[in-house]
C-alpha cells in the first residue's frame, strides 16, 4: 500500500513543474505537535516543499531536526502529502489528503493519517483519520487578517493510543504571525492538557522565522 501511494505522490511531481510551486526554510525555538513538544524546548530547523495543479491536486514534502535529545527516540522526521482541493466559492473551500509522517532511526513511530478540511470565511476545521490504530485527530481554528498581521487561535483534541492516554489530550494556542521584509515571524502561546495525568501538562511560547519562495 505504501508503495502505491509513494507512486502516486511521485507522479504529481513532474505535474506540478507546470503550476504552482514553492519552498520554505524555518527556524523554530521548539517543534511543537498537537499542544507537545517534540523537541524537549530546543530550537529545529526544518523545510517545506509544495506543488499545486490548476484542477485541485497538491503534493509537497517536509524535513525537520527533530523529535527528541534522546538518541534512543526519532532525531529527524521526514513526511509527505498529496490530495486534492476545491473551491466551492470564495468563502467556502474542501480538501482531502493523505499524510506520511516518518522517523528514519525509529520507524515505529511511523504513522499515516487520512485528513479532511473544510474552510468557511475566517473558520476552519480539519480532521485527522488514523490508519492501522493511530489516534484520530480533530482541530477547529479561526484566523484574522489585519495589515501585515494575523491573529491565529486553535484548539484541537485527540484520542488515545491503544486506550493509553497518558499523552493524549486536548491542546490550546493563540499566536499573530507578521510578514517583515518577505519573512514569515510567529509567536505563539500553547497549551496541553493531558487526557490521563496532570503530570503530562505543558504550556509555553514558540517563536519561528520562516521565508518562502517560489519557483
Amino acid at each position: 500500500m505504501n508503495n502505491i501511494l509513494i507512486k502516486v505522490f511521485l507522479f504529481f511531481l513532474p505535474l506540478s513543474i507546470f503550476t504552482n510551486s514553492d519552498i520554505e526554510f524555518s527556524l523554530n525555538s521548539d517543534s511543537i505537535w498537537r499542544g507537545i513538544t517534540q523537541n524537549n524546548g530546543n530550537a529545529t530547523v526544518g523545510v517545506e516543499i509544495n506543488f499545486s495543479l490548476e484542477n485541485g491536486f497538491f503534493s509537497g514534502a517536509w524535513l525537520e531536526n527533530c523529535c527528541s535529545e534522546n538518541t534512543d527516540y526519532p532525531n529527524r522526521e521526514i513526511g509527505y502529502f498529496f490530495g486534492y482541493q476545491k473551491e466551492i466559492d470564495k468563502n467556502l473551500n474542501i480538501s482531502f489528503n493523505y499524510v506520511g509522517t516518518n522517523y528514519p532511526n525509529s520507524k515505529i513511530d511511523n504513522y499515516d493519517e487520512l485528513e479532511f478540511n473544510f474552510s468557511f470565511y475566517d473558520f476552519e476545521i480539519s480532521y485527522f483519520a488514523g490508519l492501522d490504530n493511530f489516534p484520530d485527530y480533530y482541530e477547529f481554528s479561526y484566523g484574522f487578517d489585519f495589515l501585515n498581521n494575523s491573529l491565529k487561535l486553535s484548539y484541537g483534541d485527540f484520542d488515545s493510543y491503544e486506550n493509553i492516554n497518558t499523552s493524549n489530550g486536548s491542546n490550546y494556542s493563540i499566536g499573530v504571525d507578521t510578514l517583515q521584509n518577505n519573512f514569515n515571524l510567529s509567536l505563539y502561546y500553547f497549551y496541553f492538557n493531558s487526557n490521563g495525568s496532570s503530570d503530562q501538562d505543558d504550556d509555553g511560547f514558540v517563536f519561528s522565522i520562516s521565508r518562502k519562495t517560489s519557483f
